[in-house]
């Protein structure tokens, strides 16, 4: 069984992007030398949980990754799609994928473009929300929808605090309906979904 303080270990492992992204603004230092260094030193941390804890444990551990996983991939997908959809119902200007190429030339660097580097934003986007998805399954994926809001607003918070400066934003406004409404999804869907595959794999463990 995971004790309480190998689960908010374990959960924190899986803030690393989040962390590395700002590390990366705050020091100015390639997004990806900041994101290998937090990663590489989250990879060590978990190598030795893992070989500390018994076989019961592991299992668990192996469940909660796969069920975060998935559940990571549907709410930031439900995230995205539900910008797009508010942007094109009301016609909104802000335009809020522009953040692929930010993030994409923050790894591979300034002077780059295209689509390989919006590709690289867009899997860096994906790893901030699977990972996010992750430390919140670890900690309270059996709490439903209503907690996983609350985890969102966290994140919604933390956006709201540091995006506006590092990018600059004029249409704040546009950019807090666009970023509420699409975190309010994410964390709903992270909240259900989590929730409904822990209790799914319980039934099947009886």
């Amino acid at each position: 069984m995971i004790t309480d303080h190998q689960r908010l270990l374990f959960a924190a492992l899986f803030l690393s992007t989040g962390a590395a992204l700002l590390i990366y603004i705050v020091s100015g230092i390639s997004l990806l030398a900041a994101a290998g260094l937090v990663l590489a030193g989250a990879v060590v941390i978990s190598a030795l949980i893992w070989k500390g804890s018994d076989a019961q444990s592991q299992e668990e551990m192996s469940a909660l990754l796969g069920i975060g996983a998935l559940s990571g991939v549907l709410a930031t997908s439900a995230y995205d799609l539900s910008r797009f959809f508010l942007i094109e119902v009301t016609g909104i200007a802000f335009w809020p994928f522009d953040i692929f190429n930010v993030f994409g030339q923050a790894l591979v660097g300034a002077g780059y473009s295209g689509p390989l580097v919006r590709l690289a934003g867009l899997l860096y986007h994906f790893a901030n929300g699977i990972g996010f998805a992750l430390a919140y399954t670890i900690v309270a994926g059996k709490r439903g929808v209503w907690a996983g809001i609350a985890w969102a607003m966290i994140l919604e918070l933390m956006m709201v605090t540091v995006y506006p400066g590092w990018l600059g934003m004029q249409a704040l406004d546009e950019f807090l309906q666009v970023s509420v409404l699409g975190h309010i999804v994410y964390g709903a869907v992270l909240g259900y979904s989590s929730r409904r595959l822990l209790a799914a794999r319980e039934e099947e463990n009886g």
